[in-house]
């Protein structure tokens, strides 16, 4: 197995050959082409540990945290220099990158329905990247409902069915969704809540530009924008049960409104 891994990595070298493997750490390294320590991103092909300086993985901030953020994710590379007998080598993501995109873009067209890999997760958006291109999704393009945040429900190294909404080619800006894939739970919410309906539910954020809080129905997968009354002297904290009252449905803008009655 060896053998065979480092005649893939020879040809990776040799004819710029793509290959792929998992971030699995991080280290600093002496890197011999600039003389000096670099953070390196540590992928492993079969017992061969892989370096990719961090100037050579595409990114747009050369530091380590974007590196512990892209731990798990799957990269392409192709090798720059191999030592067999340390087992080592130097790949770089950002040439894989750059031949991966030159092949697979022009081939794309609006609407397309693709798989992207997630290479890194915040808390209102995911970086994927698409054939080479790294893209933010934000979190209205990946659910039909509230995303408290995306930490919950997505990880680094997952692949994503997603649709290209918008495209760019010439500048590389892609707009890509994946919700258009799940169910629309606002289709059939008067099957479950109406105005004028009370209902449980909890305390799951504090947004900044409304006033209130967002409160998770306990009915269905649904949040609601929900005004705290002046009786209140104090607001429900976070994950607080409480009782609500609906007072607006709008289903084709995906927001529902009611007031706060009482904190279970």
């Amino acid at each position: 197995m060896k053998e065979l891994a480092i005649k893939e990595l020879m040809r990776s070298k040799e004819e710029k050959r793509i290959l792929t493997g998992k971030i699995s750490g991080i280290e600093d390294e002496y890197y011999k082409l600039r003389n000096e320590n670099i953070s390196c991103a540590i992928v492993w092909y079969e017992d061969i540990k892989i370096l990719i300086p961090s100037l050579h993985l595409g990114i747009s901030k050369v530091n380590k945290s974007m590196i512990r953020g892209m731990l798990g994710a799957e990269i392409d590379f192709i090798v720059v220099e191999i030592d067999t007998n340390s087992n080592i080598a130097i790949a770089s993501r950002k040439d894989a990158m750059e031949l991966r995109s030159k092949l697979e873009l022009p081939k794309l067209k609006l609407n397309d329905i693709v798989k992207v890999r997630i290479l890194a997760v915040g808390v209102k958006h995911i970086l994927v990247e698409l054939y080479g291109v790294e893209v933010i999704i934000k979190a209205n393009n990946l659910q039909h409902t509230y995303i408290f945040t995306c930490k919950d429900i997505y990880l680094p190294g997952e692949y994503l069915k997603v649709r290209i909404k918008q495209m760019d080619l010439e500048n590389k800006i892609f707009e890509l969704s994946s919700k258009d894939f799940l169910e629309n739970p606002y289709k059939t919410i008067r099957k479950y809540i109406t105005e004028s309906g009370e209902y449980t539910g909890k305390v799951i954020a504090f947004p900044k530009k409304n006033s209130g809080v967002i409160v998770q129905l306990d009915t269905s997968n649904i949040t609601c924008l929900v005004r705290v009354p002046a009786r209140f002297n104090n607001y429900p904290h976070f994950l607080d049960k409480v009782l609500i009252k609906v007072t607006e449905i709008k289903e084709d803008k995906k927001l529902i409104y009611g007031y706060l009655m009482r904190v279970i």
